[in-house]
């Protein structure tokens, strides 16, 4: 049976079980780095807070972007894309796989990628991640799209580099101050 009187009184006072202080552990100071911070938001959240591309091993974004694929149409381009989506399908005719793909490139700017059977095929999607797309550029409907010829998954910086190797993982246009280096070698 529940008790629903409101005037059954509640200890007002504690008695203390034990005689003793409690104890304070400072807690060391940690040094962190952006390149940590970043591949922990990736782990946690599945993408980065800051720009994705400082990740990318290289500088080499392509010879276009995104915002210059109308200017680029009927031409082969290359461009490096963060995968954004990538679409499985299946032709009409023959139920080849292919697939769509949505990127994004260095400046931010999305565009869409179509991967006929032959190039589903040769150059699969390998995950998440940065890839060199070499294709050629096609409009339907007002829409722009790279038909790629060939894909490959681009590197990125290394999670956990040895500071022996840190000024070879660690691409020149990460800016990486005197503190983080410090912290990479400890």
């Amino acid at each position: 049976m529940l008790f629903f009187n409101k005037t059954r009184s509640r200890p007002t006072s504690v008695e203390e079980l034990f005689d003793t202080e409690p104890k304070s552990f400072p807690l060391p100071h940690l040094n962190r780095t952006n390149l940590e911070d970043a591949f922990d938001e990736l782990e946690l959240l599945g993408f980065p807070l800051c720009n994705p591309f400082d990740l990318l091993l290289t500088q080499d974004y392509g010879d276009t972007t995104a915002c210059e694929l109308p200017a680029k149409k009927g031409k082969t381009v290359r461009i490096v894309g963060y995968v954004v989506t990538t679409k499985d399908a299946f032709t009409m005719k023959t139920h080849d796989h292919m697939c769509f793909g949505t990127f994004y490139d260095v400046q931010g700017e999305v565009f869409d990628t179509v991967h006929f059977p032959d190039s589903a095929q040769k150059f699969p999607f390998r995950g998440r991640g940065f890839y060199q797309l070499h294709g050629k550029v096609t409009e339907d409907f007002g829409v722009y799209a790279i038909d790629v010829a060939r894909m490959e998954k681009l590197p990125m910086v290394s999670k956990r580099a040895d500071h022996a190797f840190a000024e070879v993982v660690t691409p020149s246009h990460m800016h990486v101050s005197n503190q983080e280096k410090i912290s990479m070698k400890e």
